[in-house]
């Protein structure tokens, strides 16, 4: 019977609510994510896109929230890989199909089950990255391989915030919604190095102007929402293309070192 007893002592220990609040972060970004479908029904771009990037914010928080209370478990990396391929795969997925790719029936959906796709394949690469724990010059060096999902799912629904930003029916165009929705694809699945922030350090004399750009950033944004939105994905999508060739001297220079040492 003490046996029994001390048993159930340890479970109790183990769901304090340290350890519950990020997989309840998690929930609540798959919660939030998943209204971007309810939204997408009602032709509610606005609102499913927002449902998004809040998504986005809450899907960074829980990591930091487990570290911060010493709660990382196996259990809530698997829970937060679950609601990342709903929340950045499929429901992105769903919305671009209902915005512009219905119009083209059969290929229209392919083109969505493929970014959703892509979106598991990019994420199972990383789960078996972390587990087996592979680390690579670049990944020290801060770099991720291929497009992280929340960046996939933003670079899918473009045409969308470029609708909201500019309400040109250009952008929906079941093509141009295609073609975004393949390079998203494509991006998300690819081993082309991007910058993460999770890595980047604030030097303490910048500290101040740092916090300043992000108050004026976030006064803009408050002010041309999508217009604003539109410009930072240009930017995200500029910055894939320097980090690619940063991580090409990296590369080199390793070689080059490798080779002369031999």
């Amino acid at each position: 019977m003490k046996r029994k007893k001390r048993g159930k002592k340890n479970v109790l220990k183990e769901l304090s609510i340290g350890r519950i609040l990020p997989n309840l972060a998690t929930l609540l970004a798959l919660f939030v994510g998943l209204t971007q479908i309810k939204f997408a029904l009602n032709a509610n771009w606005e609102y499913a896109i927002l449902a998004v990037v809040a998504a986005a914010i809450l899907d960074v928080s829980d990591g930091r929230l487990a570290r911060m209370l010493n709660a990382c478990s196996r259990f809530g990396a698997e829970l937060d890989s679950l609601s990342d391929l709903v929340v950045f795969g499929v429901c992105p997925a769903v919305v671009v199909y209902l915005f512009a790719l219905s119009k083209i029936d059969r290929i229209g959906w392919v083109v969505s089950a493929f970014f959703a796709i892509c979106i598991a394949l990019r994420l199972a690469r990383f789960n078996v990255q972390d587990i087996e724990n592979v680390t690579t010059e670049l990944s020290k060096r801060g770099y991720s391989v291929g497009v992280p999902a929340p960046a996939g799912a933003i670079l899918c629904l473009f045409p969308v915030i470029l609708y909201n930003a500019f309400e040109m029916e250009i952008f929906k165009t079941p093509y141009i919604c295609l073609t975004f929705s393949v390079i998203a694809s494509l991006l998300c699945v690819s081993k082309i190095p991007t910058f993460t922030i999770k890595k980047v350090h604030i030097k303490k004399n910048s500290y101040k102007v740092f916090l300043l750009c992000i108050m004026i950033s976030m006064s803009i944004t408050f002010i041309y929402t999508w217009k604003a939105f539109s410009l930072a994905i240009v930017a995200y999508m500029i910055s894939i293309l320097i980090s690619n060739n940063k991580a090409k001297k990296i590369l080199d220079k390793e070689y080059n070192n490798a080779t002369f040492d031999t």
